[in-house]
């Protein structure tokens, strides 16, 4: 598992998909961290009662395709919760595309920056290939904001942190040629195949390792 640490609460990604944790969620146990992401204190210490106690669950969306080239849609899974009873902290427990405060999964994200940056795709044909709502408002048609936000993220540390650690780029590059970086580096991730998919596939796949 992978924590993303936020004030007093912690996002800790399971190795378990969206598809899957909607299948079958896991249980208290199963989804419970071996430790608090927060203090470190252990679980379930020996003669001791449970320190990482289940604090319920929560409804959180995942938007964007399963895979590249499927229709995106909205996936809905129920999350788990846990208190320490050593720090106080919080944590969810969450499938692996789940992006902190984010509602696109990182793949989804991942692919997105890729065909903006490295296919030359406008935005508005990547909006209509990422995002589950075919109609948008007015003041939204051909502006679409979010892949530069994503971008900022990104370079802030927030997202995909690999980028950041290992090549953060000049803050005056245009927003296209630093999605191309990030969807370059993010494509490193992916795992070897033969024969080698697309580059933006690469990035889709690789989003997972990069986090």
């Amino acid at each position: 598992m992978e924590k993303r640490t936020a004030g007093r609460q912690q996002l800790v990604r399971s190795r378990v998909g969206v598809d899957g944790w909607a299948k079958a969620p896991p249980s208290v146990e199963a989804a419970r961290p071996g430790q608090c992401p927060r203090c470190g204190a252990a679980s379930r210490p020996v003669g001791v009662g449970t320190v990482l106690q289940g604090h319920g669950t929560r409804s959180r969306q995942v938007r964007g395709p399963a895979q590249p080239g499927q229709q995106a849609r909205v996936r809905v899974v129920q999350v788990r919760r846990y208190r320490c009873q050593a720090c106080g902290g919080t944590c969810t427990v969450a499938p692996w595309e789940v992006a902190w405060r984010r509602l696109y999964s990182v793949a989804a994200i991942a692919w997105a920056l890729a065909l903006w940056g490295l296919v030359g795709m406008g935005l508005t044909a990547v909006r209509r290939l990422v995002n589950p709502w075919t109609h948008t408002g007015a003041s939204e048609a051909g502006r679409w904001r979010t892949p530069r936000r994503w971008l900022r993220a990104v370079h802030q540390g927030q997202m995909l942190p690999q980028v950041h650690a290992l090549r953060p780029w000049p803050p005056h590059w245009l927003p296209r040629k630093a999605a191309a970086h990030v969807a370059s580096v993010v494509a490193g991730y992916a795992p070897p195949a033969a024969p080698s998919p697309p580059l933006s596939v690469q990035a889709f796949l690789g989003a997972v390792r990069a986090q």
